[in-house]
């Protein structure tokens, strides 16, 4: 499965780590994934998604 979020496409990010020297190093910034259970098509799904979406869809629900 790969890293991207089904409902708010976000991914990973590059980002530079820079040390005390000013040395540019390439590194990447993951998402925070969660595993939920939601309800689709009358039964439960689990999938993999960002927990901005989770805020999402808790606004939308309640």
């Amino acid at each position: 499965m790969s890293n991207i979020c089904i409902l708010t496409k976000k991914k990973k990010i590059s980002k530079n780590k820079i040390s005390h020297s000013n040395i540019k190093n390439k590194c990447f910034k993951n998402i925070n994934f969660k595993k939920k259970k939601i309800w689709i098509n009358n039964n439960f799904k689990v999938l993999k998604i960002s927990t901005k979406s989770i805020k999402i869809i808790k606004k939308c629900i309640f």
